[in-house]
């Protein structure tokens, strides 16, 4: 097999003023070439992205946790040497991470075999979590050296070694921190996974974040079935589903388009983001209404293509003078 890298024309014998030009009909002929590559591997692509492991919410997080993003999205790509070297790298961060917050310091700077039979004896891991982190550990070693056994190996073995590796690696997460989760009360996670992605949306935190506000959507989805038992795909696409009780105004923000409040369900804690019509916002300016007061409110959402609630709207509102 030959190494064809072609891709960029060489413009030297363009007219200057042409190359901008041309630049940019072939970058959109490559994008073409591209989209017709997603379309023919996204049923692929979506399949490996279903054989990782979720491990729901944890709320510690190290730099780690960026190449476990990347190595997941690698994964789901289809560039298994990338997911098994980005899963063995973040396996020795997670480890040192670890060993630096149980104050064993003196193991930061050995080998990571060294390390994990360390933190083994010492009883700061498990030894599954020991042998987990062992195996990713060889496999990773193999793909650096690249050795002629693991040159050998066919697509579907680099598969399954580069899906043993995350999914290795999110279990080891899970089981190390989850006795460190803060607890909450109900509803108030929620709050703050929405503002994490907001933060993502924003500053790009990491290459592999939540792609977008479809994937989270889904993610949430996911995260409110396991932990409060509700499942939000509710009915199919189309229909309108409606909320009538008493909220708390948490937020008014008129300096977005379209104009926003997000209000809490007094109940169950559940916050909901609406958007304001031009009426909204002039009753709200009527009823002198501000952050921090309760109203009796009518609100609605016409379910997207996932069955879930999109955008919220106000049918009505009334002031809670308590």
């Amino acid at each position: 097999m030959r190494y064809f890298d072609c891709t960029k024309f060489d413009y030297k014998n363009a007219d200057k003023d042409d190359v901008a030009r041309l630049v940019e009909r072939d970058k959109s002929a490559y994008k073409y070439s591209f989209r017709a590559w997603i379309e023919n591997e996204i049923d692929s692509i979506t399949e490996r992205k279903w054989q990782i492991d979720n491990i729901g919410i944890v709320e510690e997080a190290g730099d780690f946790i960026r190449l476990i993003k990347e190595a997941e999205l690698t994964y789901s790509l289809g560039a298994f040497y990338s997911t098994i070297s980005l899963a063995g790298i973040a396996s020795e961060d997670l480890c040192k991470y670890f060993a630096n917050l149980n104050n064993q310091k003196d193991l930061l700077e050995i080998t990571q075999f060294k390390r994990l039979e360390k933190l083994k004896e010492r009883g700061v891991i498990t030894p599954q979590s020991h042998d987990d982190f062992d195996a990713i550990r060889k496999i990773r070693n193999d793909c650096l050296h690249f050795n002629d056994d693991f040159k050998s190996r066919n697509r579907n073995e680099l598969n399954a070694e580069a899906l043993v590796c995350l999914n290795k690696l999110k279990s080891i997460y899970k089981a190390l921190f989850s006795v460190l989760n803060t607890k909450y009360k109900k509803g108030e996670l929620i709050s703050k996974i929405i503002e994490d992605f907001a933060r993502q949306q924003v500053y790009r935190t990491s290459f592999g974040d939540t792609l977008n506000q479809e994937e989270f959507t889904m993610k949430l989805r996911y995260f409110m079935a396991e932990e409060l038992d509700i499942d939000v795909a509710i009915a199919g696409s189309g229909q309108k589903i409606t909320q009538v009780d008493i909220f708390r105004i948490d937020e008014i923000d008129l300096q977005i388009t379209p104009n926003e409040m997000t209000i809490t369900h007094t109940n169950s804690g559940l916050p909901f983001i609406v958007d304001l019509t031009s009426k909204d916002v002039s009753q709200l300016f009527e009823m002198e209404l501000s952050e921090g007061e309760k109203i009796f409110a009518s609100i609605y959402s016409i379910l997207n293509h996932q069955g879930m609630t999109a955008t919220w709207y106000f049918e009505g509102f009334l002031r809670i003078d308590e």
